[in-house]
């Protein structure tokens, strides 16, 4: 199997430690049906197998087939189930006074698939219809929500929410309204995004519009702006690749967790070769 869709893994707790309107929404998508009348979620859409870019965003064509080919790999998603149901079973035993909970992933250098499993996380959890959903890329790459609004059918929907003089909107599939995926109006990029002083009521404000935020951070390594958002999110996983992410990374990256103020819950060792039986 190839090296990029490998299986991620959980590797243990730490404990104490572009366009105005990017898509309409996608009909085919809208009316597909499960077996036996059961809902079609998007996650089940993705791991279809039945995605296909448009020639119009082939500069993201390392991220789709990425997404692709992990989506539709029953042992990664069950690795993605199984991180759901830990985020799940963590707000059954710790409720948030707040309301909601704010899930962050970030890599320590990057290229270790964050943002691909930032996603599937994202749409996982959505399968909880009755429970709201939102995605944020906070690398705030338009290209590739794009992408994304015109492969899932989104279209705008009514949410807005503040962040200081920016708005953040929200696009859903009309089928799947619990699920949404927020987008930055502004021109701000990652770093003036997070280091506003009004990010902790930014964030205060997603607790108590959704169940689950998942938000898709920058290399905690290599931009700043994830330290800003560290300390005030409620879960906050790293990212590895197997075989190339180090030890020596993985300390630092907790160090500077610890330093900012926050706590890093665990570890996702990604992109494993599965063992020949």
């Amino acid at each position: 199997m190839d090296k990029s869709a490998g299986r991620p893994e959980i590797e243990r707790d730490l404990g104490d430690q572009g366009r105005d309107d990017p898509a309409s929404a996608n009909l085919s998508l809208q009316t597909l049906g499960g077996v036996g009348g059961e809902a079609f979620s998007l996650l089940d859409y993705v791991a279809s197998g039945n995605l296909a870019i448009p020639r119009e965003f082939r500069a993201q064509k390392a991220f789709f087939r990425f997404l692709k080919r992990a989506g539709s790999d029953p042992a990664i998603l069950a690795e993605v189930h199984r991180l759901r149901d830990a985020v799940i079973l963590s707000t059954v035993r710790e409720k948030s006074p707040e309301g909601g909970l704010t899930i962050a992933l970030t890599g320590a250098d990057g290229g270790e698939g964050t943002s691909m499993l930032a996603l599937l996380l994202g749409l996982s959890l959505g399968e909880c219809v009755h429970r709201r959903v939102a995605f944020l890329d906070g690398r705030f790459n338009i290209q590739r929500f794009q992408l994304l609004a015109d492969i899932l059918g989104l279209s705008k929907n009514s949410v807005s929410l503040q962040k200081g003089s920016n708005e953040v909107v929200g696009y859903y599939n009309e089928a799947h309204p619990n699920v949404y995926f927020l987008r930055n109006a502004g021109a701000e990029r990652s770093m003036q995004f997070f280091a506003d002083k009004k990010l902790p009521t930014f964030l205060s404000d997603l607790r108590q519009g959704f169940d689950f935020t998942i938000i898709d951070l920058p290399p905690l390594l290599k931009e700043t702006a994830s330290v800003f958002v560290v300390p005030h999110v409620d879960r906050l996983y790293l990212v590895t690749e197997a075989g190339k992410t180090k030890l020596s990374q993985v300390a630092r990256c907790l160090q500077t967790v610890r330093q900012a103020g926050g706590q890093l819950n665990g570890v996702i060792v990604n992109k494993q070769k599965r063992k020949n039986k």
